[in-house]
């Protein structure tokens, strides 16, 4: 009973656990966004705004450029409202994270392409093989063909040989006996 009780209570401890982290990633955006629009020091907002680009960067990083997008589309109009030099840093941002996302998507282009390449190469070359293989075939029967036919011939002329011999025995025998 005891084993029972435990497992259930560490199964809910790893289920809050895996929430949870994802909740902090949220969480960690909006705290970001809270902290930038109370602030009032000039020096903490350009601290801010530098953790807002890492978090912005990080989930980057992650594959997350919509998130990434989304977070920078909400913190800049805040950012612009306190001190407009420092809103100019995200701009540069997400063009980052455009411009890494269509590398990405540019790469996974060009790996598709070699791989329908090969996989046409590979399917050309299995084509020819075939192709070998069954002209290897076809000259492999006419070869056998030839063979038999010349046996044949080699057997009937051996065949006419010895009847002509025997023929030509029995006229001796023929002549001799008379």
């Amino acid at each position: 009973m005891k084993k029972l009780f435990l497992s259930i209570a560490i199964v809910g401890a790893v289920c809050m656990a895996s929430c949870s982290a994802e909740k902090k990633a949220e969480d960690k955006g909006e705290a970001l966004k809270a902290k930038i629009e109370n602030c009032t020091n000039p020096d903490s907002l350009k601290v801010y705004v530098q953790q807002a680009k890492e978090y912005a960067d990080q989930l980057v990083k992650e594959g997350k450029d919509g998130a990434a997008e989304a977070f920078l589309n909400e913190v800049t109009p805040a950012v612009q409202a306190k001190d407009a030099a420092a809103a100019a840093a995200f701009t540069g941002l997400s063009l980052e994270a455009k411009a890494d996302s269509a590398l990405e998507a540019a790469k996974d282009a060009a790996k598709n392409a070699v791989d329908s390449t090969k996989s046409a190469v590979n399917s050309v070359k299995d084509a020819a093989a075939a192709k070998v293989d069954q002209a290897k075939a076809a000259t492999a029967e006419k070869v056998d063909a030839a063979k038999d036919a010349t046996k044949k011939a080699v057997d009937d002329a051996k065949a006419k040989a010895a009847d002509a011999a025997q023929a030509g025995a029995d006229k001796v025998k023929d002549l001799m006996g008379k």
